[in-house]
C-alpha cells in the first residue's frame, strides 16, 4: 500500500486531525453510490506496485533503502478523481494493536490516449512508526502522515496499465511529558520517506 512516513501530533493536534479524517469518510460513504466510470462500466481500480524506499530522518544520521510489493483498491467518485483508502494493522501476541490509515485522493487527467498521468495528495493517522512497511512498535501517542504523490499510467489494454508512482510521505511531530511537576521532556519526530512504485492497474 505504498510507501509510509510518521508524524506525531500532539493533542489537540490530534483532535483536529480526527475531525479531517472523520468528514473525509463522510465524504467518501456519500459519493460511493455516484462512481464515475474512467472506463464504460469501470469505476474501480485495483493496483499492485513494487516499490523502493527510502528513508531517513531529521537528525542526518543517514538513510536505509527496501524493496517491497503493494496492493491497493481505488474508488472514481467523478470522472478523473479517485478515493485511494490505505490502512495497515498489525496485532502481536501479548501486545497492543497498531495501525497506519491514510486517506488519499488522487487526480487522473483522464483523455482519449492511453497515457493518463495523475497527481495524490492525502493525510492520515498511526499510532506507530513502520519501517518499510512493518510497524515496528506501539507509540503512546498519535502519529501524523502526510502523503503527496505524482505518476502515470500506461494503458496497454482496454483496463489493464502500468503503473508509476513517486510518493513522499512526510510523518513529524512531539509530544511532552510531565515527570511529577519536576520537570518535562519533549519527544520530537521527524522523518521522511521517499518511494518509487512500479507496477500495474487493472480497472473493475
Amino acid at each position: 500500500m505504498g510507501g509510509w512516513l510518521v508524524h506525531v501530533i500532539t493533542d489537540n493536534s490530534q483532535e483536529k486531525t480526527m475531525k479531517v479524517l472523520s468528514g473525509f469518510i463522510i465524504f467518501a460513504v456519500a459519493t460511493t453510490s455516484v462512481f464515475a466510470q474512467p472506463r464504460e462500466g469501470k469505476n474501480k481500480e485495483l493496483s499492485i506496485s513494487g516499490s523502493y524506499q527510502n528513508y531517513s530522518s531529521g537528525g542526518g544520521s543517514g538513510s536505509s533503502g527496501a524493496f517491497l510489493i503493494s496492493p491497493r483498491f481505488g474508488f472514481f467518485v467523478v470522472e478523473g478523481l479517485e478515493l485511494e483508502p490505505e490502512a495497515l494493522f498489525m496485532v502481536g501476541s501479548g501486545s497492543d494493536p497498531v495501525y497506519m490509515l491514510n486517506g488519499n485522493i488522487s487526480y487522473n487527467f483522464i483523455h482519449s490516449g492511453t497515457t493518463v498521468p495523475f497527481l495524490l495528495a492525502g493525510y492520515g493517522i498511526a499510532n506507530t512508526i513502520p519501517f518499510f512497511n512493518v510497524p515496528l512498535s506501539r507509540m503512546d501517542f498519535t502519529v501524523g502522515v502526510l502523503n503527496l504523490g505524482a505518476g502515470t499510467k500506461i494503458f496497454f489494454s482496454e483496463n489493464v496499465a502500468i503503473r508509476v508512482e513517486y510518493r513522499y510521505q512526510n510523518l513529524k511531530g512531539e509530544n511532552t511529558r510531565n515527570y511529577g511537576g519536576l520537570f518535562t521532556y519533549t519527544e520530537k519526530l521527524d522523518m521522511r520517506i521517499h518511494t518509487i512504485q512500479f507496477g500495474f492497474s487493472v480497472l473493475l
